[in-house]
């Protein structure tokens, strides 16, 4: 279970989202019995908590049948993240596809621990963001859901028409998530420094990273499903050339209206 700690999260922290409980199957004097496991913990636990070498690449999840979807409106552990984020990936036809691309929604949160860094940096080795307009970055940190955009990353900075950006978008500003641009400086750095790119640390501290004022979330549980649906609405209307001149397009507090939010969520599920 997630230790709780003092935090300027007006939410009841029991309403966090986290994996759920499942049944499994156990040996009982030759006889098959139903039982609880002791402890459930995240992916993210588990492969923290496994040796360096032990730990591999998150296979590609299988969608779930619509029966255990429409049972998790409030719960949206990375699993289930996934899940629909490749049913909105599919949406889309593959000529718009073709400018972006995403993360697995725990390399972030395996990055951020010493044990399996280096495994995290290998697997973004072999994706092509730097031949891609934009690429989503799922966040979770400390129960909550953001998104990181990285945009034009294979462009120079002096660049007037598509500049290298990165984009924090954060349904609970209250939460202040300026907060992760150290570590997500880090991250871009060392995204750098493995695949032997000419940016220097001094380059990275000069890539802009914003945070524009997009729609903010009406309780503890929805974070997961707007991280969704910006990216659902991302990939609908980013322009071809991200330039510093336009931002913030068409992120802004009243981008999307809260009826709309709920017909996306209802559409994922069922």
């Amino acid at each position: 279970m997630m230790e709780i700690r003092s935090s300027p999260f007006p939410f009841d922290w029991s309403n966090v989202p986290q994996r759920l409980r499942t049944k499994r199957k156990r040996k009982f004097n030759g006889k098959e019995a139903l039982s609880r496991p002791n402890k459930v913990h995240s992916r993210a636990k588990e492969a923290h908590s496994r040796p360096k070498e032990e730990i591999s690449r998150p296979k590609e999840r299988h969608c779930r049948p619509k029966e255990e979807l429409s049972r998790l409106k409030n719960k949206l552990d990375s699993g289930i993240f996934d899940t629909f984020l490749m049913k909105i990936w599919k949406i889309f036809p593959e000529d718009r596809k073709t400018q972006f691309m995403y993360f697995d929604s725990l390399w972030f949160s395996l990055y951020r621990n010493a044990s399996s860094k280096d495994k995290v940096l290998t697997w973004i080795r072999k994706e092509p963001i730097f031949s891609k307009s934009y690429v989503f970055v799922p966040i979770v940190c400390w129960g909550h859901w953001s998104l990181l955009i990285l945009c034009h990353f294979g462009e120079s900075l002096q660049s007037a028409t598509r500049s290298p950006c990165m984009l924090l978008l954060d349904s609970l500003e209250m939460a202040n998530p300026r907060r992760l641009e150290p570590e997500i400086r880090r991250f871009v750095l060392d995204i750098y420094e493995s695949m032997d790119r000419p940016e220097t640390r001094r380059i990275v501290s000069q890539i802009p990273f914003l945070v524009p004022e997009v729609p903010q979330q009406r309780d503890g549980n929805e974070c997961g499903f707007f991280v969704l649906y910006f990216i659902n609405l991302f990939l609908k209307h980013a322009p071809d050339n991200f330039s510093m001149e336009g931002y913030p397009y068409f992120m802004k507090k009243d981008w999307f209206s809260f009826d709309g939010l709920d017909r996306f969520h209802e559409g994922l599920i069922h």
